[in-house]
């Protein structure tokens, strides 16, 4: 295949990338990552526009601006990689060094300074190679997989950048000047091909890393609470299962909290249901805020929650309990008629295998009854007397300890 033939071919296929990505992209606005992507193969189609018109414009256009557009393509490549791998906001220092360098070449271009392509081609390693190392150091999770892959496609590309730049430096020196016997060099023609081929597999990974994003929203969806953004139940019980498996491996305690809010069917009568769910999504919100990072809390019903301890016993997770009782007690929560106020029962309940899993909810349900019948804003649990006074000894608000003895009676 000569060189015309397989450049149409090139443009052509990239015209297809780019706009079936840009579709993509456009169908799926919230993922961030995906525009970037698009826009970046918008420009590289730019750049294979005006190189294709070489001859036919001034080099100032088919060289000097080609280029330039290739590597903020590059740059944008990067963006959507850092957004998909680290979910963090681009900084502002890699965009003020690609500008500093596009303001630079063209001042070095009209000069005609010999070499000048090395400050393109440098750039496009060193930003190939920040891609690299972002997907291969923290592409992790459902992301894995197409992180690795992706960045071995994206070091083959910084290859051949650098093998173009030394060929560059060897032959095309000046790039102001029309270099037509650089179509018969085949190794120019070689390394054409290779970067072309790496490209359509990246565009490949880019439509890869949408479809992983797609189906990790949809796990989460399935297992999510979409009003509060807790666990459901079938997502509990999941972790709870794990949890056990670590815990009779480990011998750690491994302990759960049953809450329900009280009346809170009198809130959706007197002050409407659009009140309840606030009321709901802030109680999560505020709960989350006091567990620890390995905590799990669930939604189990209408106002009903299960908090998972890991590495907790009995009597810690009371204390936990308690905490997440006067919490509740203290939190007020905007609303638009005025603050709502709500206070919460809660049964606690240890992870014995005899029991085994179905056994522990059990026991919290029970003991969350026993809360409830006894009056409401309490806690409870089956913790015997003598446990129950170290830990009131180890509370420097004893008083304030709202507890109920779920198996020995009120205290």
């Amino acid at each position: 295949m000569d060189y015309g033939t397989f450049f149409f071919t090139n443009i052509a296929s990239v015209t297809v990338f780019a706009a079936c990505t840009c579709l993509v992209a456009w169908y799926n606005r919230r993922v961030t990552g995906m525009r970037w992507f698009a826009c970046g193969l918008v420009l590289a189609w730019a750049k294979l526009a005006l190189q294709g018109l070489e001859g036919r414009l001034p080099s100032a256009a088919s060289g000097m601006i080609g280029n330039e557009l290739y590597v903020v393509s590059n740059m944008m490549q990067l963006m959507g990689v850092r957004w998909f791998v680290l979910r963090k906001p681009a900084n502002r220092w890699p965009w003020v060094a690609i500008a500093l360098v596009l303001a630079v070449y063209p001042v070095l271009f009209f000069a005609k300074v010999p070499y000048i392509a090395n400050l393109l081609n440098i750039s496009f390693v060193l930003v190939s190679g920040a891609s690299a190392w972002i997907l291969w150091r923290y592409g992790k999770g459902p992301f894995t997989v197409v992180a690795r892959v992706s960045a071995v496609v994206v070091t083959g590309q910084m290859s051949v950048a650098a093998y173009r730049a030394v060929l560059t430096n060897l032959r095309y020196a000046r790039p102001w000047e029309k270099v037509e016997h650089a179509r018969s060099d085949m190794r120019w023609f070689y390394s054409f091909t290779a970067a072309a081929f790496l490209a359509t597999f990246m565009v490949m990974c880019y439509l890869w890393f949408l479809v992983t994003e797609l189906q990790s929203e949809l796990a989460e969806q399935a297992l999510t609470d979409p009003l509060t953004g807790a666990m459901n139940r079938r997502a509990m019980e999941e972790a709870a299962l794990r949890e056990i498996a670590r815990s009779n491996r480990s011998g750690q305690a491994f302990s759960m909290m049953a809450i329900d809010i009280d009346r809170f069917k009198q809130l959706n009568d007197t002050r409407g249901h659009a009140a309840g769910d606030r009321a709901l999504q802030a109680l999560v919100c505020h709960i989350r805020s006091i567990l620890r990072q390995q905590d799990w809390i669930a939604r189990t019903g209408g106002e009903e929650f299960a908090i998972l301890l890991p590495d907790t016993s009995e009597v810690a997770a009371l204390a936990i309990a308690e905490r997440v009782r006067r919490a509740v007690e203290d939190l007020e929560i905007p609303f638009e008629t005025g603050s709502i106020k709500i206070t919460i029962c809660a049964g606690v309940a240890q992870f014995d295998r005899a029991a085994g899993w179905e056994g522990m909810m059990r026991l919290a349900d029970s003991a969350l009854y026993e809360a409830k019948k006894s009056g409401r804003n309490l806690i409870s649990a089956r913790v015997a007397p003598g446990l129950l006074m170290n830990e009131l000894q180890r509370q420097a608000d004893v008083n304030a300890y709202r507890y109920v003895q779920a198996a020995f009676g009120a205290t």
